[in-house]
């Protein structure tokens, strides 16, 4: 059996799925997704598990225990214990974790433990009876094999309607912009602070510049801070009061054009969008110094996200 612990808000939540899927259809085995509820610690960047609004597949089962991985995988919960300790004294954010990580990988999957906060670091599923996985995945690398299943399966069960799909629909070039304040604005959330106005106003920019025919559809986790600090250079824009995270991320897959944040929520949203044309503006920096992501694609447009305009590298080799 595979066993992943759930952490984070949506757009966390569907890359661990999606590691977790991937890894079961290519070694041919269940998978049970953990939900440890972290949200009810009141942890901002943890919110109610959501999965069940998407087309998730019925052999992933999804069990709400706190203490499920501590109870039943012991050995794999301690080890995986060990690594967050060590990492939060050394500072979880302020470093780069990927080549440690990568390090212990073969160890750690030899004993049934797929640790990875950073970047891609390959896993080999090993001959443990189960296997435990813990992190945030935040690579298409991950499941690239099995990318059409994926993005069937994390498309929400409810299909956008309303005047709101109707009005993305009908616009000639409709354009996703997602600002995302909440948890980020928090002084120790400080690496998360590169989408600036001034990055928002480039992107935009860009966007006008190759689109004029553009409309903006604004989304944000603070639309009204959003409504009185966004430059549209021009261009109509919507400003979409925040609805469930789910639903406005349907709203989203609607448009052809992306401005996203430096998060996985707007990533996901260009990522699953069917549009064969669609475009992504993206903030050069994913954080504030030099620590690295997988997440950039091929394709996306990079706009300066800090006055130096620093471009770090786009990806973490393996």
């Amino acid at each position: 059996m595979i066993y992943a612990e759930l952490a984070g808000g949506l757009g966390n939540q569907m890359f661990i799925y999606a590691f977790a899927r991937a890894l079961g259809l290519r070694c041919g085995e269940p998978v049970t997704l953990l939900d440890r509820q972290d949200w009810r610690d009141g942890a901002p960047a943890h919110t109610v598990c959501a999965l069940d609004a998407l087309n998730i597949s019925p052999d992933v089962k999804i069990i709400a225990d706190a203490g499920f991985a501590k109870a039943h995988l012991p050995c794999r919960n301690a080890a995986k214990a060990l690594m967050i300790k060590y990492e939060q004294r050394r500072g979880l954010m302020a470093r780069d974790w990927h080549s440690f990580e990568a390090a212990a990988a073969p160890l750690l999957n030899a004993v049934g433990l797929h640790f990875a906060t950073d970047g891609y670091t390959p896993v080999r599923r090993g001959h443990a009876r189960d296997f435990l996985a813990w992190g945030y995945f935040q690579s298409e690398r991950y499941f690239a094999d099995f990318a059409p299943i994926i993005k069937e399966e994390l498309r929400a069960k409810a299909a956008p309607a309303g005047p709101y799909a109707a009005q993305i629909t009908a616009a000639a070039y409709p354009v996703c912009v997602h600002l995302r304040r909440g948890d980020y604005q928090k002084p120790e959330n400080a690496i998360l602070q590169v989408c600036t106005p001034d990055y928002y106003a480039r992107a935009v920019a860009a966007v006008r510049d190759e689109h004029p025919d553009a409309a903006l559809f604004v989304f944000s986790d603070d639309i009204d801070w959003a409504r009185e600090h966004l430059d549209t250079a021009g261009l109509p824009a919507v400003f979409l009061p925040r609805g469930e995270a789910v639903a406005d991320l349907a709203f989203m897959q609607l448009c052809r054009g992306f401005v996203l944040s430096n998060s996985t929520y707007s990533w996901w949203a260009q990522y699953l969008a069917p549009a064969p044309d669609k475009q992504t503006w993206a903030p050069d920096k994913w954080y504030a110094h030099t620590k690295k992501t997988a997440l950039y694609q091929d394709g996306w447009q990079l706009i300066k996200a800090s006055p130096k305009g620093l471009r770090p590298q786009a990806r973490v080799e393996a």
